[in-house]
């Protein structure tokens, strides 16, 4: 029975994905790198000494969570999503103010962002009912169900306020559905009334996409009275642009206009954006050098260790550090998807894509933010930028993809 026991350990370590390890050890210690020189330019090790437990915390929390089996994911799935969404209404009732918003809840003297297992929270929930669904279902009630589970913590999250974690919920639903197989025109029907918000700032680009969208739908076979209906509803959306931007709290309008024109306001909402592409084009190709930063060391840079934290490695490490954290990101990216790929557990095979893709979608907005083609939205980036919360999670979400891998042959 021992021998037998020893191979099966054998055989489930042989199907380790020793890459996405690399990848995820080699991003954990720049981030502690980077964020020690972010407290070197303050005089403190305060935050250092948080992530290195964290660090240390999460890291045990990946290793206990890599050798569960994919069966007791399945079966916790829908009660992990509960008391995700238990927590985000918490937050409003007991939470904690900071910076300005209501997001984290106090819970055994540690603070502790919601926000952020719920992520995982979804993500189980929408593979399983996604890894249950009958070929006899309407493609329309799937969608429709599947909405139902990313609503609830898009909206919950938005009320923080805190619009760019809330973006990640539907960008996750979207993604898993995307895997899930459906249909481009399903896909086309609901971007263009999104792009129908942008048509008064940019018709030049914006009409043309939209053409563009009522041509496949055509051919797609939608309908006459469909194509007048999505006409309608663009058209409606068009002239509402105004009321959804007066909607917007006023520091949000200001990120949206100041990505558009970071000199409008240098010394206010611009800053960060300028302040930022100074430090990532100072470093050239080998980087000003560890703790030697003058924009980082001086303090020139914000948010330096959590939002903006790939400008410090621009800045000290230069092209080549950045690109070494950028290819060990791909790395990351590149192993889920190809777990997500040849597991045999369809159930585990989402969920695969949902952590890959909350990997993704974090470090594609975060560094897009950080060198000013994107607007500033807050997201931290995974595995560097400092933050329990979101390290914890981040190191969870490795830790079952190691589990897809480790229980690959089961169904």
């Amino acid at each position: 029975m021992h021998s037998t026991n020893l191979r099966v350990v054998k055989s489930r370590l042989n199907d380790l994905d020793y890459k996405l390890v690399i990848s995820v050890l080699g991003l954990l210690l720049f981030g502690l790198a980077l964020i020690y020189s972010a407290d070197h330019s303050q005089g403190i090790k305060s935050h250092f000494t948080r992530q290195v437990y964290f660090a240390l915390t999460g890291t045990v929390i990946l290793i206990a969570v890599a050798a569960i089996p994919p069966r007791l994911y399945y079966a916790f799935a829908y009660i992990v999503y509960a008391i995700g969404i238990l927590s985000l209404i918490l937050v409003p009732l007991a939470g904690v103010m900071g910076f300005g918003a209501k997001r984290w809840l106090i819970i055994g003297g540690i603070n502790v962002q919601p926000s952020e297992p719920a992520k995982l929270a979804l993500i189980l929930a929408l593979s399983r009912f996604l890894a249950q669904r009958r070929s006899h279902v309407s493609i329309w009630k799937i969608l429709g169900i599947a909405a139902l589970f990313g609503l609830p913590p898009t909206v919950l999250v938005l009320l923080q306020p805190d619009m760019g974690t809330a973006t990640v919920f539907p960008i996750l639903t979207i993604a898993m559905l995307a895997w899930f197989g459906l249909p481009l025109k399903v896909y086309i029907l609901f971007l263009m009334p999104l792009l129908s918000l942008f048509l008064s700032v940019n018709p030049w680009i914006i009409a043309p996409l939209l053409l563009i969208g009522l041509y496949i739908l055509k051919r797609s076979k939608i309908r006459w009275y469909g194509i007048v209906m999505m006409i309608t509803l663009c058209t409606l959306i068009t002239f509402s642009a105004p009321v959804a931007w007066n909607q917007l709290e006023p520091y949000q309008q200001k990120r949206l206009t100041t990505f558009l024109n970071p000199a409008e306001d240098p010394l206010g909402s611009g800053y960060q954006v300028i302040q930022s592409k100074v430090a990532v084009g100072s470093g050239g190709l080998t980087g000003q050098g560890f703790l030697e930063g003058p924009q980082t060391q001086l303090r020139f840079l914000p948010e330096q260790h959590t939002d903006f934290i790939f400008a410090l490695a621009g800045e000290e490490l230069g092209f080549f550090g950045t690109s070494a954290i950028i290819v060990l990101f791909m790395l990351f990216v590149i192993s889920g998807f190809i777990q997500a790929s040849r597991t045999r557990n369809q159930f585990m095979s989402f969920v695969a894509v949902g952590v890959t893709t909350m990997f993704l979608y974090h470090t594609i907005i975060n560094i897009g933010m950080v060198l000013g083609i994107l607007p500033v939205t807050g997201l931290p980036l995974p595995l560097i930028s400092y933050g329990g919360s979101f390290l914890l999670t981040c190191l969870t979400g490795t830790g079952i993809l190691l589990s897809v891998g480790l229980y690959r042959r089961e169904h």
